[in-house]
This record gives structure tokens, sequence and C-alpha cells, in this order.
């Protein structure tokens, strides 16, 4: 879900400051010392099919584990660094660090797998972005077709005529766009008239009620018969009971995330259990 992304199920804290303080002077004094200091760190999600349980890529999620204030949420940080224009140098070290460990996890065999990295707008609107991103593919001799940049309904809205410039190149060069999060903002169906996208992935809140809300039930039943009508993949998000799962799977949605599937995970964590739950399949 969402870039760097939102997602997460951990308790947010938020930075301690003096009374009368500003909470997000100090945050963006943290965030620098953690894009100084390698505070930041990634894990990755898997993505599985939901019909054989095999591997098909992952997600990349950005932490951040201050020496001083602990755990800091996505949710905090995310948003001032987009504020800020923090979110370039932050953007830059997550793409940079997820495609090397994208080629790692190649390098070690899983040559097929997928990674989805979470794009903010306005790195799409960063002069020189597209070319430092498939320059830094091409360095690692990655194929563009395993790359999957995210975006939210609200990333797409904002200065279109730029965004979708930007993506139809990267569509060009091979590289797949998705909307993450669909269903949750206010043009859902106008952004599938304006962009071309490779994929939707149905928002955790459907998922969280397909089993208890006739209206959830309904949109994610929707948004699954539709994408497959525009010829479109679907992941859905946030799984995280067997019954979610079988009833997504009859509904036809073939891809799922979630921590029934897996939880996010560090690359040498992923590495490890992947690779033994490849040799319990051969044994």
């Amino acid at each position: 879900m969402n870039s760097l992304s939102l997602q997460h199920n951990m308790q947010p804290t938020q930075p301690a400051t003096d009374p009368g303080t500003n909470p997000w002077d100090d945050l963006g004094k943290v965030i620098d010392d953690a894009l100084e200091n390698q505070h930041f760190s990634m894990v990755y999600q898997p993505l599985l099919c939901m019909q054989t349980s095999k591997l098909l890529g992952f997600e990349a999620l950005v932490r951040c584990q201050s020496p001083e204030f602990g755990f800091i949420s996505p949710e905090f940080f995310i948003p001032h660094t987009e504020e800020s224009g923090r979110i370039i140098p932050l953007g830059n070290w997550i793409y940079r660090t997820t495609l090397l460990d994208l080629k790692r996890f190649h390098q070690y065999g899983f040559s097929d797998l997928t990674m989805s990295i979470n794009v903010s707008p306005v790195q799409l609107k960063e002069p020189g972005f597209y070319e430092q991103v498939m320059s830094c593919i091409s360095e690692l001799q990655l194929s563009p077709k395993n790359i999957k940049l995210e975006l939210t309904e609200t990333a797409l809205i904002k200065d279109p005529q730029v965004v979708s410039r930007v993506l139809e190149a990267f569509m060009n060069a091979g590289v797949k766009i998705w909307i993450d999060d669909f269903g949750t903002g206010f043009a859902s169906l106008s952004l599938l008239r304006k962009f071309n996208v490779d994929g939707l992935k149905i928002d955790k809140s459907f998922v969280d009620g397909i089993c208890d809300s006739n209206e959830d039930f309904t949109l994610c039943s929707a948004i699954i018969a539709m994408a497959q009508r525009l010829d479109l993949d679907v992941v859905a998000e946030g799984i995280e009971d067997e019954t979610q799962l079988q009833i997504l799977s009859q509904l036809g949605c073939e891809v799922g995330q979630g921590y029934l599937l897996g939880k996010p995970n560090s690359f040498s964590k992923n590495l490890d259990i992947w690779s033994e739950k490849s040799i319990d399949l051969t044994a």
C-alpha cells in the first residue's frame, strides 16, 4: 500500500516535543538525522497467488527507527517529507535500495519476482525522476517488467498532465503502473479513463468488511469484475483470515497480500523464509 507505504500494523509513535513547540519542526530534524545516519530501513511484504500460494513478488515498505524516539510511523513521516521536500532524497534512497534488493532476490534464484514501489506525486514532478529510476534499473540489469510503481488516487489527480507524461514514459519502457488503495478516492472510475494503468489494489478497508458487510462484499466483487473486463490485474491487500481469502478467491481475485499470507520482513528474513519454503516444496 502506499509509498513509501503508509501500510503498517504497528502503534504509531509521535515525536515528543516541549510544550508550545511545533512537533513537525522536531520531526524534520529527526528525518534529516535518519537520512544522514541510516535510520531508515526497508521491509518487504509478499504478494502470493491465492490458488497455489506461490510467491509472486513483494511490496517495498519503508520504516524509521529513531535512536531518540523509537519507531516512527509512516503516517507521521511520509506526509511531512512530502510537504518539506525531503521525500526527494528519501524516495531516491528507497528506490535504489529496493531495486538493489530485487536484484539480490533474483541472484538467489527468485528470478521472476516483481517489486512494487510506492511513489509520491512530489517525486513524479521532480525533473529527472524518470531518467534516474530507469538508469538504476539499467545499471542493475533488471527487467522493467518486474518493477511496479504504485500510486494512490490522490497522487494521480495532483497535476495530472505532468503525472500522465511521466507515467506514460515508464509504461513505454515496460514498467508497470498500479493504482493503490483503489476505491477510497473521489475519482476512482474517472481515473481509469484518464490514465493507462496495469492493475488495481483493492483497499484493505473493503477487505476488512467483506465477510460481514454486504456493501464491502459488493464493492470488492464489482472492482474485481471491472478489472477483469478492462484486462487489468488486481490484488487484494490486508487479508488477515481464511474466510476473506476464500471469498476473494471465489470472486476471481488471483493475488493477495496481508498478514495471513506474510508479514513485512527484512530482505534477509524474507530470503530465509522463502528459501526454506522453496526447499520444502521440492523435497
